[in-house]
């Protein structure tokens, strides 16, 4: 018998007496919510309402109503909405499921199971009463709510948050129990605390601006208004101008106009999208100043910010990458007029077998390392002669740390090493602009430069290979060639418009040499097991530390209209053969 109650249930198509079937709890699905048809025209909910599929009661998905939210729906005649619906864990049944409908505004309560309402007095609205489902499959139901029944007695500028509740009561076909399930939507209409301006600070067509957020943990965004005409603090939304929402706690405002005045506030939005009014409107004008680039124009830099070959004429460029066609160049006048010698290394190096020191497993065929050197361009030099200015330490003060890594591969080996490689390093260093009267500005500008290196290298390894010497010295020749470019406050390349209206951008590239002497510091002798097994297990033949000088000469060869590059280096790192 139990069976057959049981297939009965689960079909369609059998009639089964209700009473013996499960009552089956109702699991609410809204399906989607819209604007109702009737709704006046032009509203339409905010996604914040929760517009797509969720679970009634899954409170991983919230339904707000804001601020603002509560001021449109208060001014607006229809701000009805569709909720679309789903009984999703129904019964099977002949006769389609029965439900009602009830709206607790924030203050009421609704009787939970009950379609109708037996209290006056309990605030309920009742939207529907022991409805049919539309079909005895119970999805897609849709139900029109005005919201403004939701919101109820609510005052938009009441700065709180409560909850408002929308009943659903679902009436089994098989046993006639009703059931309910409750969806809840939150009215927030409680501003965050207005921000407090730290700082504001002019910039070349730029304002910097610095706030703190009172009260981080709610207040996850900021937002910054600015414009040319005043605008009152507790409407920063009349200005003119605005950002898009914020985490952090400062913000450059950008494309400005010099010497005019600018009104500016932050606001603080919260989780919800409240924003509050602002805690005060300031004013700052940007201010015409003079990057690193400018500067060292306006002092009579001869540099055009061009990028020089091997020997070649300048080439205009606007973006970093022409480097790799100057080192194409560069390769290609080496292989044309060093081809024979070339060969002749090349061939005499594949004919020598790669010797291996007594703690060496596996071949050795390259090292490569990681250095590190303190950096500072001989930008100043070319003005020695003429003016005696110093735009580079005016602005830049000290060197910074230049970092890279270079790898050569081995060639030849007899008494030492001869080996062929390419370095290529990375250096900047951050200033501030200089004002037109000769004092530092709040604006950043930077200088970027990327070296790179064509090598030569010999290794006196003999003593190493033959007595386990620990000192291992070498040398290197070859070209180098340095990219840079600098930037303004904006953190875009700079420009500077000559006395002929020219416009000169800073960047380039300068050709040159280098020359390194160098001592490596053998660590295997200090760990030999370690150092094996680092062998064995990760193919590292030989790991050391090195400091080496090096004359870096980057003037594309003595050429007067060159950025000076050059600098004498103290360089430290740590290599390794593989």
């Amino acid at each position: 018998m139990s069976r057959l109650v049981a297939l009965a249930c689960t079909s369609i198509m059998v009639v089964a007496a209700p009473a013996l079937c499960d009552a089956q709890i109702p699991t609410i699905q809204i399906d989607s919510i819209t604007a109702a048809p009737d709704a006046s025209s032009g509203f339409k909910p905010d996604s914040r309402l929760g517009l797509t599929t969720s679970l009634v009661g899954d409170t991983s998905v919230r339904h707000v109503i804001n601020k603002a939210d509560c001021e449109t729906i208060k001014k607006t005649e229809s701000a009805h909405i569709r909720l679309t619906w789903s009984w999703t864990n129904f019964s099977l049944s002949l006769t389609p499921p029965r439900y009602g409908v009830k709206i607790a505004p924030p203050g009421a309560t609704c009787e939970s199971t009950a379609m109708t309402e037996s209290r006056a007095d309990s605030g309920c609205i009742v939207i529907k009463s022991d409805q049919s489902f539309s079909s005895i499959t119970p999805v897609g139901e849709f139900t029109d709510i005005d919201l403004n029944e939701v919101l109820g007695k609510t005052e938009c500028a009441s700065s709180e948050e409560t909850d408002a509740k929308i009943y659903f009561i679902v009436s089994d076909p098989n046993t006639g129990i009703p059931n309910g399930a409750t969806f809840t939507i939150t009215i927030d209409t409680k501003a965050p605390s207005a921000p407090k301006i730290n700082s504001i600070a002019a910039g070349n067509k730029n304002l910097k601006v610095a706030w703190e957020v009172i009260d981080e943990a709610t207040t996850p965004f900021s937002r910054v208004y600015w414009s040319k005409i005043t605008f009152p603090a507790n409407a920063p939304s009349q200005a003119t101008n605005r950002s898009e929402l914020l985490t952090g706690a400062s913000f450059q405002i950008a494309e400005l106009e010099n010497d005019q005045v600018y009104f500016v506030a932050v606001s603080s939005v919260d989780a919800n999208d409240n924003e509050s009014a602002a805690a005060e409107v300031v004013q700052a004008s940007p201010v015409s100043v003079q990057d690193m680039w400018q500067y060292y124009k306006a002092n009579g830099g001869a540099s055009d910010g061009e990028f020089y070959g091997c020997g070649a004429s300048p080439h205009h460029s606007q973006a970093p990458w022409a480097l790799l066609v100057m080192l194409t160049i560069c390769v290609g006048v080496i292989v044309r007029r060093r081809g024979t010698l070339l060969i002749i290394v090349l061939v005499v190096g594949s004919m020598s077998l790669p010797a291996a020191r007594a703690t060496a497993a596996s071949p050795q065929t390259m090292s490569v390392d990681a250095r590190f050197t303190n950096y500072e361009p001989m930008i100043d030099r070319e003005f020695e002669a003429t003016n005696g200015a110093t735009p580079y330490a005016d602005i830049m003060k000290e060197p910074a740390l230049q970092w890279g890594a270079s790898l050569d591969w081995r060639l030849w080996k007899g008494v030492g090493e001869f080996s062929a490689g390419l370095s290529i390093g990375y250096w900047s260093q951050k200033g501030k602009s200089r004002a037109y009267d000769g004092t530092a500005s709040q604006d950043d500008t930077e200088l970027v430069v990327v070296p790179i290196t064509l090598d030569a290298v010999y290794r006196f390894t003999w003593l190493a290979d033959k007595y386990d010497f620990p000192l291992v010295p070498y040398a290197k020749i070859g070209l180098a060639y340095g990219i840079w470019w600098a930037m303004d406050g904006t953190g875009e390349v700079s420009q500077w418009t000559g006395p002929d209206n020219k416009v000169y951008t800073g960047n380039g590239g300068v050709a040159g040499f280098h020359a390194v002497g160098g001592i490596r510091l053998l660590l295997d002798v200090f760990e030999p097991k370690a150092a094996r097994g680092f062998d064995l297990e990760m193919g590292v033949n030989h790991s050391y530390v090195f400091i080496e000088v090096q004359r870096l000469a980057l003037t594309n060869f003595g050429d007067a209209k060159a950025l000076d590059l050059s600098d004498d280096l103290i360089v430290f790192g740590l290599a390794f053969d593989l």
